[in-house]
Order: structure tokens, then sequence, then C-alpha cells
């Protein structure tokens, strides 16, 4: 049976923010941290604990400022250093989180603070928890960062976490690393640029407690026979020698090695055995092999299987039948670039823990169709690239169970899926989507699109990428590697390259969060007529560079 014991992790920190109006035109700031170290909770597969330093941090005289001046502040006193430590033992793993929740007698409304995120690195960078999107000014002053959240709570609990309703989530992580471990954060709260200090009265303070909630998951022996260790580049299986040379991969629920195989390898969590896979020759004649993963049983997926199959680029065919996911938090990029595949049955597959899916079937070219019914994504956050590159699918059927409801991130979502000539958005909840830029970017098929459902309010970015216009390139230099799958920079805005598309009705469009509308709809000459309403409000944009480039349209109508 498997068994959950959840950790509640102390409140250890509180952020304080102190407006005073300074003059007509700006306010200044006063940012302190109070801190203390508290308890840690252990139990007998692992232990947690939260710390941070004693000092008070302060910040004088900050204006309000922008996403990328905020999520670089780098002095002494511009940011809030914590550890979350972790012991597992066992056959077992832990999913925890970082939340924010507001303190009683704030006078400023959240809707004006921002919060970001990320993990400091061994060698001093940081990775960003939270996601945010990267473009370009309309000068040469280089990268610009937005979509910083403000300050708002979440509706409901997270059952997988323990992260009660009322709290901002300011990160969700998966421990699967047996032993002790100690990860680092850095926090930064600001105050957005959007906010007016002019006649607030000044003495407006805002504050925050900083939480950390988790859950534990033990496999017990005899139930099930163990779980797969994450995807390690170069290992096992996964060394270059295997991945670019197999054929077909399936599963099964024993752990006999038969003597035909070529290699083997202890895939297990725990290194036990308890999770088997080997190769044999696939009778091809071409140095080509099949995979088979094993165990008694079931075999239980790790809640990290990001990138798990990414890049087998000759796997024609993937058998998951004895593979159990019910655990699994993290699907991106697990069948990336597997350009062979020409079917995929996903019925095995449990994703209802699933909470990203980027990437999760970028480059597979080769599929004509693809039903996704089976995957329930109501947890899901993360779509940007997911059917990004899938050049051959003429198809992709969404079922009841597939929801948008959560996501946050449709960047590229159906970039360059070339051969399809519409998709059934009806099921699509739009609202909470921050980023659509590049969505159906090189999508040269499309005849028809209905967004007449899509809820645009959140919306900040519409275009795609201008770095490249930043870095010394010219405007042909992009366009000519938008023909280059590994081109990383390559994008174009939402509806670029559609060249097929005759009209587009956004009359429901709510533009009023957009700044980026970079090359929206580049090379669209078939487009005759671009359809939208009062809600179509420009005020925010700052880059529009290139937006009716090669359209048949020179402007929005506006009914």
């Amino acid at each position: 049976m498997k068994k959950k014991k959840e950790l509640i992790i102390s409140i250890v920190a509180i952020i304080v923010l102190v407006l005073a109006i300074v003059g007509v035109s700006f306010a200044a700031f006063n940012y302190s941290r109070t801190g203390e170290k508290v308890n840690t909770i252990t139990s007998g597969v692992l232990s947690m604990s939260y710390t941070e330093t004693d000092n008070i941090i302060q910040i004088d005289k900050a204006l309000p400022t922008t996403d990328t001046t905020g999520v670089g502040r780098m002095n002494d006193g511009e940011y809030f250093d914590f550890n979350v430590m972790t012991n597992i033992q066992g056959n077992s793993y832990i999913n925890y989180e970082i939340s924010a929740k507001a303190i009683e007698g704030n006078t400023i409304s959240g809707d004006y603070i921002k919060l970001y995120l990320s993990q400091i690195n061994n060698d001093g960078t940081e990775t960003n928890i939270t996601p945010i999107q990267y473009g370009a000014g309309s000068d040469t002053s280089g990268v610009v960062i937005s979509g910083v959240p403000t300050y708002t709570e979440e509706t409901s609990a997270n059952e997988q976490t323990g992260r009660p309703a009322g709290e901002m989530s300011l990160g969700k992580i998966t421990v699967t690393t047996k032993g002790e471990q100690t990860t680092k954060y850095r926090l930064r709260m600001y105050v957005s640029e959007d906010y007016n200090p002019q006649g607030d009265g000044g003495n407006l303070t805002f504050g925050v407690r900083v939480n950390v909630y988790g859950k534990s998951q033990t496999i017990e022996a005899g139930e099930n026979s163990g779980m797969l260790k994450a995807y390690q580049y170069g290992e096992d299986f996964h060394a270059t020698t295997y991945a670019q040379n197999i054929t077909s991969i399936v599963t099964k629920g024993d752990t006999t090695i038969p003597s035909s195989a070529v290699n083997n390898w202890d895939v297990s969590d725990t290194q036990d055995g308890s999770v088997i896979a080997y190769i044999e020759d696939d009778g091809r004649g071409a140095g080509t092999y099949t995979l088979t993963i094993g165990a008694n049983g079931k075999i239980i997926a790790n809640p990290n299987m990001g990138s798990y199959f990414s890049s087998f680029g000759k796997v024609e065919s993937i058998d998951l039948s004895y593979l159990d996911t019910s655990l699994v938090t993290d699907m991106s990029d697990i069948f990336k670039n597997c350009s062979s595949l020409t079917s995929l049955d996903l019925t095995p597959l449990d994703t209802s823990q699933v909470t990203n899916m980027d990437a999760m079937f970028n480059g597979c070219s080769s599929l004509t169709s693809l039903n996704v019914t089976p995957l329930d994504t109501s947890q899901v956050t993360d779509m940007s690239y997911m059917f990004s590159r899938c050049r051959s699918l003429t198809e992709i059927v969404f079922g009841e169970t597939f929801s948008t409801a959560n996501v946050t991130n449709m960047y590229a979502m159906f970039w360059h899926c070339s051969s399809m000539e519409g998709i059934d958005l009806s099921r699509f909840n739009t609202s909470k989507v921050t980023n659509m830029g590049s969505m159906f970017s090189g999508c040269s098929s499309l005849k028809e699109l209905d967004l007449s459902k899509f809820d645009t309010s959140n919306v900040t970015n519409f275009g795609g990428s201008a770095l490249w216009l930043d870095y010394g390139f010219t405007f042909d230099d992009f366009i000519s590697y938008d023909q280059d799958p590994s081109g990383i920079f390559c994008f174009f805005g939402m509806f670029a390259n559609c060249t097929s598309l005759t009209s587009l009705d956004l009359r429901n469009f709510d533009t009023s969060k957009v700044t980026d509308m970079f090359t929206m709809f580049y090379n669209t000459a078939n487009l005759t007529e671009v359809l939208v309403s009062d809600k179509w409000v420009t005020d925010q944009v700052t880059e529009s560079r290139y937006m009716f480039e090669g359209s048949g349209v020179s402007s929005v109508t506006v009914v």
C-alpha cells in the first residue's frame, strides 16, 4: 500500500515592503526581511528543513520597476536566500512546494506586488523557477524579461504537496535523489511598474510569509517491484551508442534477462535490480536494437520522466503497457525528437499528477495522427512546444480529460505543425494563459481556426523571439534560420507563416495586458481580414516590429 506522509514546514520569514510618497510623481520603497531558523521535521524516509540567515535586508528609495530590473537585482538587500534540505532513504520520493502568504495588515493591493523565485546552482548561476518570458525591446538595449506574476492566491489546495488554498504558489519541486540534498533558492519581491503612487497617501505596506509544504510517497516491497531512476544523460541505454540505434521499445512484467541480450542494466531508482533494461539485436542487420524494460509487476515510472525517451531518433514503436505513471509530475521532453515514430498509443499513461508537458511530443515529425484523449491534463501548467515540429500531423484528437484550465504557458504549442489544416480548440480554457507567442507560427496548411472561445485577458505575449535582432543579426538572417528546425531563437509571432489562412476573427481577444506582438501576422500573404473588437487594446505593447510584414493586411479591422 502506498503511504503518504505530509510534512508542513513552518513559517520562517516575513518580507515587508513599505511605500512612502516622495513628491507627486514617484514613491520610495523600503524593503526589509526578518528571519529565524526553525524546526526540522523527520520521518522514516526523509527529513526536510527550511532555514535562512538571521540578518535584516533593506532597500531604500527603490522605485516601481520593470521585470527586467526586478529579476536581475543582485545587490545585497535586494533578495532573500533560503535553503530546503531533504534526506531520502528507501524507495521513496518527495513533492514539495514553496508558497507565499500575504500577512495581515497589508495596505497596498497584491495586484502590484511581483514575486520571482529562482534556484541558485553550485556555480552561483540561477535557474528560474518562476516561469518568465524573454523578448527584446524596441531599441537595441538587449533581452527584455516579462511575465513575472503578481501576488495571486490559489483557489484550491494542492493534494500532491499539501499546500492549502489561499496561498500563492511560487514553485513545485520533485526530489528523488537519495541521501542528503540541499537546494538553495532566491526570492525577489518588488513593486510592478504598473503601480502609480500618485494620490495613494503614502505609508503603504505589503508583506508575505514564505512557506514550504511537502508530501512523501513510499513504494513498499511486495506491491510493486520498484521505481525507474530518472533520466541521466549518457548512462545505460541512454548512452549515445545505443539511444540513436534503438528501433523499438517494449515493457514487460518480469526481470528476466535473456541470453540474447547484447547489454543490460539495473535502471531501478534504488539500484537493487527491481527494474531492469536490456537491448537485443532487432534482426535488421543494421546494428540496431530492441530495448526492453521490465519489472516484477508494473514498472513504477519516476516522478520526473523528463527527456526519458528524448532523441531516440530511430524508434518506430513504443509499447508502454507495463509502465505505471500515476506518480509522474514531469513529462517534459519525454518523446522529444522521436522523429521516426509513426504512431503512439497513450492509453497506458496516467497523467493525473503531471504538471509539466513542455515539448512532450516536440519533433515527432513522422506522426500523422495523435490521439491525446487518454491524457488527464487537469494539473498541467506548461504546454509550451507540446506539439511543436510535428510536421506530418494532420489530426490531433482532444478528449474531455484534456483540460487546459490551469495552463499558463502555450508558447509555440503548435509551432510548425505544417500539415494541420484545422485544429479543434473548442475544449480549450485559456483563462490563465499568459504566453501565446508563436503558438500557431509555421502552421502553413491551416485553413480555418476557431478561436471564439479563447480568453486572452491574461496574455502578455502574442509575438515571437526578437533576440537575434539584438545580437547583430539582420531580419533576413532571422528569416533564413526559421527554415532550420535546429534554430533555437527562430520563432515568429502567433500566426506567422500561416500562409493558408484567409481570415481571422479575433473579436474575443482581450489584448489589454499584451506587451509583445512581434511578427504576429508575418508572412500571411493570403490573409484578407483580421477582425477585432474594442477589446483590442495596444496601450501596453512595446514590441510590434514586422507585425504585418508580408501579410495580406496592414492593420486590424475593428467591428
